[in-house]
């Protein structure tokens, strides 16, 4: 008995080794939008892994960030930014926005970077089109999730799907 267990314990260790040594990395971006009513604004949160950032930027020929060290790119908000400003459409109501970058932060392997829209005096439709990092991931995913104040909702746009709506 004792031998049957050591050799389904040895059997599950390989079949695991096989499945993690063939599977695929998986590539992911999360936008959170958030309206604030009393602000009139829409308050906007993109998280990336720093490397496939990186990638992306160095990709699109921006020289290299060094982002978190003391010899960090003095443009490298501007970098970023211009990235995202480029890779994320937005539009309310029927209307394209414009964004307002607030900053970046970085926590651990990911960068957050923070933007906002001013003047929204309500969010009855959203329309985003995202194309963070489809271009260099073929498998990239990017998970929108909208909160109009009263009900979250979400969106999953891809390289094949970069545009999609929501209407409160």
């Amino acid at each position: 008995m004792k031998i049957i267990k050591k050799l389904i314990f040895v059997f599950s260790l390989f079949l695991f080794w096989q499945v993690a040594a063939n599977s695929h990395p998986f590539y992911v971006s999360i936008c959170q939008i958030d309206f604030n009513k009393e602000n009139k604004t829409l308050e906007i949160s993109v998280k990336t892994f720093v490397n496939d950032l990186l990638l992306a930027l160095k990709e699109a020929g921006k020289p290299e960030l060094f982002l978190g060290e003391d010899r960090e790119n003095p443009k490298s908000n501007e970098y970023i930014f211009d990235y995202l400003n480029s890779n994320l459409k937005i539009k309310v109501n029927g209307k394209p926005v414009t964004f307002l970058f607030v900053g970046k932060e970085l926590e651990d392997d990911v960068v957050w970077t923070y933007m906002e829209i001013e003047g929204i005096s309500e969010l009855n439709k959203i329309e985003v089109e995202c194309s963070v990092l489809t271009e260099v991931f073929s498998s990239q995913s990017n998970i929108i999730q909208i909160n109009n104040g009263s009900e979250i909702r979400n969106l999953l746009l891809s390289k094949r799907k970069k545009v999609d709506s929501i209407i409160f």
